[in-house]
């Protein structure tokens, strides 16, 4: 049997899972650029020298009140890695501990516990500042519209405060072209009839916005919100195959963001192998630690409509998912935007001619099947996914892992976007 090894479980395992194969399968690993971790000095001096505003140290001069916010774990963002550089300039700029309040950033996502805070924040913020939980419901202030029309609801304690930092991840967005920036607080705090304004294009099937950016008019109404909001400063954190830090960029929402893009665009950079690919298998870290997140393992796959996979072919769905099911208040079972993945536009059109395959050992069949079609395979064990992929393909099948697919984009796609 070959082997291939996929990293494995972000926020909790945190390994490599191995894939075996038939010996007589031609099996290729579409790995994106990559890059190694920066160091803490790296870090450092990008807080010294930020982006389009003055440093954190400067700004908090005469503030009396300071909120940061961090994403929660469906995100790699080691703000834990961040955060001391931010607190150390907010003391220097004489801000007092007691001034400073953190406040989770994740839009719909379920609330954080403290284990997880830990993980995302470090034990040191945990145990010494008050962190709250982003809620959607309440404590919000209507701030109107943006002149896109999106109403305005964002979280009151981030409103009120007078300096506003947020840590965020560059990740390829099928609507807004890449994550990070603008979006920490458009969806991260702001209100239900806000984020259903937002997350409507995404899940109606306005697909193929991954990695464009400029002209984006999406993008253009997060970052008016944004800046209507008030935030301040925004760190953007691009990762790498084993869920570390690349590079990270501080200073104004959008210089710092682009500056993230433009490396993102370098580091996620994949090559697809040409010509027909019997079998693709899509796997969903860095973002897997729940199910509903899963689906982001195909943004490599930027079009949907495009035969990356051959029709007839398979599409093999690999995720950790170690919390399970996971939950979202918009898009999750008898929520208000509830869409299964195949109705969704353009992405339905993996599924139509072509066999789907989820394997995940922490998920149930009504978790699958509440997302995907009814003719998916579910497999909890990568024994009886090889079983189902000989039974259809015998002694000979092109075979392409792609191991990090939330965060890899197409090279073809990075030629005809900016």
């Amino acid at each position: 049997m070959k082997s291939v090894y996929i990293p494995w479980g972000a926020w909790y395992a945190n390994t490599q899972f191995e894939l075996t194969f038939p010996d007589t399968w031609d099996v290729q690993v579409a790995a994106m650029r990559d890059a190694p971790d920066m160091s803490d000095e790296a870090i450092r001096q990008a807080f010294e020298s930020p982006l389009g505003t003055p440093t954190i140290r400067e700004l908090a001069r005469g503030k009396k009140r300071v909120v940061i916010t961090a994403d929660d774990l469906t995100r790699p963002t080691q703000a834990y890695r961040f955060i001391p550089f931010i607190l150390r300039q907010l003391e220097e700029g004489g801000v007092h501990q007691s001034q400073i309040t953190f406040v989770m950033s994740f839009g719909a996502h379920r609330p954080m516990t403290r284990e997880d805070l830990i993980k995302k924040l470090g034990r040191e913020v945990v145990d010494n500042f008050p962190v709250y939980n982003h809620h959607p419901y309440e404590n919000l202030v209507n701030l109107g519209k943006t002149s896109r029309g999106t109403p305005l609801f964002i979280n009151r304690t981030f409103y009120e405060a007078d300096l506003k930092i947020c840590n965020s991840f560059i990740t390829p967005h099928p609507i807004a072209g890449f994550g990070g920036g603008a979006k920490a607080v458009l969806p991260g705090v702001a209100g239900i009839e806000t984020l259903q304004a937002n997350h409507t294009p995404a899940l109606i099937g306005k697909i193929g916005g991954i990695g464009f950016i400029e002209g984006n008019e999406h993008r253009a109404d997060l970052e008016e919100a944004a800046r209507i909001a008030g935030l301040d400063v925004s760190i953007n954190a691009v990762g790498n195959s084993h869920g570390g830090t690349s590079g990270v960029f501080v200073g104004d929402l959008v210089a710092s963001h682009r500056a993230a893009v433009s490396l993102a665009r370098q580091v996620y950079a994949t090559r697809v192998p040409e010509g027909p690919i019997d079998i693709g298998i899509f796997n969903a870290y860095p973002k897997d630690t729940e199910f509903i997140q899963a689906s982001n393992a195909f943004n490599i796959w930027d079009n949907r409509s495009e035969d990356l996979i051959r029709p007839g072919g398979t599409i093999v769905l690999t995720t950790a998912s170690s919390e399970g099911r996971g939950f979202h208040s918009l898009g999750d079972t008898n929520m208000r935007l509830n869409i299964r993945t195949h109705d969704r536009g353009p992405a339905g059109k993996m599924f139509e001619n072509r066999k789907f395959i989820v394997f995940s050992p922490h998920v149930s069949p009504a978790d699958v099947y509440d997302r995907y079609p009814d003719t998916t395979i579910f497999c909890k064990k990568w024994a009886e996914v090889i079983d189902v992929l000989k039974m259809e393909y015998g002694k000979e099948a092109r075979v392409v892992v792609f191991p990090c697919g939330t965060l890899q984009i197409n090279e073809k796609t990075l030629a005809r976007v900016r």
